[in-house]
């Protein structure tokens, strides 16, 4: 009987020698790993140089542009946006925040050269519907017609008036008889715009975001990101931490409106979810941590949360107009730290 006593205490004795080495060397481990940070490209007298990241206080500004919502003002926007484009200084960083219906707008103008509602202004009047008719009448509702009314004419018409307006061309004439070929001319002007805008937009030193709310996010199981592949076998996980978020974007992804429940998780290294970089609006948390190659960056929060103590990296969020953006800037980019 003590023999067996005796065994059963040296095997306890083993167990947690084991456990507290396992302990001991997780420690180690945490002590000893590295900070993730590189080399951070700053600009001293004109000149690039490349600087370590030491422990301290950083602030990264990110800054987030109201992007409107009628055609008008959004010609407006890109008019400005595009000066902003032209005449930055190269040497300066920044950090954009854009609403996902911009990023939507850039992708369709990239794809057409025109968004979605000048896209309407394209399509020869005769071959107009009468949703299409009414929602020209809408966006011409400042144009006073008296002759050719609920013709084709009056259609072309208000076509080629809204065109005019978004070149800043004066001399419509409510009058005239103008034909398709007076509106092909600008709309093949409008595209050259418009192209132009996102040309400059791709080449510019910008780093930008993609806000959306996470109410908006529809996570599908069956999406390609989704499906983890093991050897041969392929797995489809019904896990919300192996959902991919918003797969069709390949930016990097700024993110509000999210579950508290999962917010905690993330924030405890407890859940990790499939974007190398993600930015989340919230109000519990500010700073970052990683959840393995993913990289969770808190914004707007009040209890401070750093995976590296001395390390205290904030990105901070600032609202402003398009044009003041030359009068701003910041000195990192949120890449800069976080790749």
């Amino acid at each position: 009987m003590k023999k067996i006593m005796l065994v059963m205490m040296l095997g306890m004795s083993v167990t947690s020698f084991s456990i507290f080495d396992k302990i001991k060397s997780e420690i180690k481990w945490k002590e000893e790993e590295q900070p993730r940070f590189g080399e951070v490209k700053v600009i001293i007298k004109g000149e690039p140089k490349m600087r370590k990241v030491i422990p301290g206080k950083y602030e990264i500004r990110i800054y987030e542009l109201n992007y409107p919502e009628s055609l008008f003002e959004k010609n407006k926007f890109y008019n400005e946006f595009n000066q902003v484009l032209k005449n930055v200084d190269k040497n300066k960083k920044y950090s954009l925040l854009l609403e996902k219906r911009f990023y939507d707008d850039m992708k369709k103008i990239e794809e057409s050269q025109l968004s979605d509602e000048e896209n309407l202004l394209e399509i020869p009047a005769s071959s107009l519907d009468e949703n299409q008719r009414q929602e020209l009448i809408s966006m011409s509702s400042k144009l006073n017609l008296t002759q050719y009314l609920g013709t084709d004419q009056e259609f072309l018409n208000r076509q080629v008036y809204i065109l005019n307006q978004l070149l800043n061309k004066d001399g419509f004439d409510e009058n005239n008889v103008y034909s398709e070929l007076d509106k092909e001319f600008l709309v093949s002007e409008l595209k050259e715009k418009r192209k132009n805008i996102v040309e400059n937009f791709r080449k510019s030193n910008f780093e930008y975001f993609i806000k959306e709310s996470y109410k908006n996010i529809d996570f599908n199981k069956f999406e390609d990101d989704s499906i983890y592949t093991f050897d041969k076998d392929i797995v489809i996980s019904e896990n919300i931490e192996d959902q991919a978020i918003l797969p069709e974007i390949k930016e990097n992804i700024y993110l509000t409106d999210f579950p508290k429940d999962i917010l905690n998780k993330l924030a405890t290294n407890k859940l990790k979810l499939k974007r190398q970089i993600l930015l989340i609006e919230n109000n519990e948390y500010q700073g970052y941590t990683y959840n393995e190659e993913n990289t969770v960056i808190f914004i707007n929060g009040k209890k401070p949360k750093y995976y590296y103590g001395d390390y205290k990296i904030n990105v901070i969020k600032r609202k402003t107009d398009v044009l003041n953006l030359l009068r701003l800037s910041s000195n990192y980019y949120v890449s800069d730290f976080f790749k």
